[in-house]
């Protein structure tokens, strides 16, 4: 299972949503896609991912990063055990925590509780994929870092985004471009 948002408007974020889209891969095969709403800088994405996909069989979720529509975090802890399935968190750059504390202090009441979850997700790890492409990095729980290098290089195919990211990444921002009625979300 590939995780990844849309695009949304970065200087308008009171009230305003964007898409997650997750989709499942069985082997190299795209098998099926579900499209969430989630608040621009809201607490929403951890349980609206998990409605999205509660009720499908898989193995792995994979995450493009913890981050999604602006600060709305996904907390990983929580989604390894609802789900009792790993989940791996894959950024193409470095987590920043302490630039990420300090846009949380200046932006959030709620900043300790967000900053929470950041430091929850874990240790940072690395991975180079492919040899000619930089590494990527990544948080995990629910599996080793071992099982995770395992899984994020039997699907970067492509690139060094794993296969299932990187259609999820393609996918919201492609739908997410499309005038809003036109795109029925829950």
């Amino acid at each position: 299972m590939g995780v990844d948002d849309g695009a949304f408007a970065p200087h308008i974020r009171s009230g305003q949503h964007t898409i997650l889209v997750a989709v499942l891969f069985r082997d190299l095969s795209l098998h099926t896609i579900r499209v969430g709403r989630i608040e621009v800088d809201g607490t929403d994405a951890t349980s609206v991912l998990l409605s999205m996909i509660r009720n499908l069989r898989f193995d792995v979720v994979m995450l493009s990063g913890i981050s999604f529509g602006g600060f709305n975090l996904i907390n990983l802890s929580k989604l390894a055990r609802a789900l009792g399935k790993p989940v791996i968190a894959v950024s193409g750059k470095k987590p920043e925590n302490v630039a990420v504390e300090k846009a949380l202090r200046s932006h959030f009441n709620d900043w300790k509780d967000r900053m929470k979850i950041v430091r929850a997700a874990g240790r940072i790890h690395s991975i180079k994929p492919l040899a000619a492409e930089p590494a990527l990095y990544f948080e995990v729980k629910g599996c080793s870092a071992v099982f995770a290098k395992d899984v994020i290089r039997s699907y970067a195919i492509i690139s060094r985004l794993p296969e299932p990211i990187r259609v999820a990444g393609i996918l919201a921002r492609g739908l997410s471009r499309l005038p809003f009625a036109r795109v029925r979300l829950p």
